[in-house]
């Protein structure tokens, strides 16, 4: 299945339309992720990344970034994706493939955040 398949399988009108909601469940799923692959640790920070950019208020972020972003979250919550994320080393294998995948999709949107928005770039390392 390919990247595109498993996103809209996330793209759903309540997930699309319910950031509250997300944002709830965002916060539970970063407590369960174990920081202790070097893999786990870049997905722990490309997730908060895309969450930040979101949930921006001053930014105005364009609609299909933000259908893929609120999609990859909702990927990123579920536990029962690709790859089970209770199975251990590699049960976020895919989260991180198809977060570095939104990433570079949207790599100039990203980078327009990080223009616009200069002063976040010293608080997000």
């Amino acid at each position: 299945m390919s990247f595109e398949e498993k996103l809209l399988k996330y793209k759903t009108y309540e997930n699309i339309n319910n950031l509250d909601r997300l944002k709830e469940e965002f916060k539970k799923k970063l407590e369960k992720v174990p920081p202790t692959m070097e893999y786990l640790r870049n997905l722990i920070l490309d997730v908060k990344l895309i969450f930040r950019i979101l949930t921006d208020p001053e930014f105005k972020l364009k609609r299909e970034a933000k259908e893929d972003f609120i999609a990859a979250l909702w990927y990123f919550i579920d536990n029962r994706d690709g790859i089970p994320d209770w199975i251990p080393m590699v049960g976020y294998w895919d989260d991180y493939r198809l977060i570095r995948y939104i990433k570079e999709k949207h790599r100039k949107e990203i980078e327009r955040y990080f223009e616009e928005t200069k002063y976040f770039i010293a608080n997000y390392f």
